[in-house]
């Protein structure tokens, strides 16, 4: 039993370079959000130099660019995390190599903080391009305010997931 079981972990350890096609696909996506970048910033200053952009349309059309930056952000952390973490680290152990301080000491624990946080950035970005946009209609007060729940709802999430490691590191 103890040989299968031995040969078992020794197959799943294996299979971990398969995590490798999940972490190219997020590069992937990294630059189809880079080339929508680049095509979106392009067009506003275009719009810009060009044309005419009210003060609210700016906000908004910056925000998004803000939004997008951030999104890759994210993918960007869980790509070179989970790889660092779950695949392998010899690759980012060369002399040469800069890499950000955080890799050093990222766990589990931490990449879901990051995660976290991440996201309750992206939403409170995506919450005030939604209300920036907004008239004074009712259904516009009600998307407003569902995003806001969303929002709220994110940051809760975050404080939990802190808290609950607060008392596992309490009882370790």
């Amino acid at each position: 039993m103890e040989k299968l079981l031995s040969s078992v972990g020794s197959l799943l350890y294996g299979l971990r370079l398969t995590m490798l096609f999940f972490y190219m696909g997020l590069v992937t996506i990294i630059f189809g959000i880079l080339g929508k970048f680049l095509l979106e910033t392009y067009n506003l200053m275009s719009t810009l130099l060009f044309g005419e952009l009210g003060k609210i349309d700016l906000i908004i059309k910056v925000l998004e660019l803000v939004d997008m930056t951030m999104v890759a952000q994210l993918v960007w952390v869980v790509a070179l995390a989970g790889v660092s973490l779950f695949v392998t680290t010899g690759h980012f152990d060369k002399k040469d190599m800069k890499k950000p301080d955080w890799l050093d000491h990222v766990n589990t624990y931490n990449l879901k903080l990051k995660l976290a946080f991440a996201i309750i950035s992206i939403s409170g970005v995506h919450a005030l391009k939604t209300y920036l946009s907004g008239d004074l209609s009712l259904e516009s007060i009600q998307v407003v305010t569902m995003v806001a729940v969303i929002h709220f709802t994110f940051v809760l999430c975050a404080v939990g997931i802190s808290f609950a490691e607060r008392l596992t590191r309490e009882k370790a």
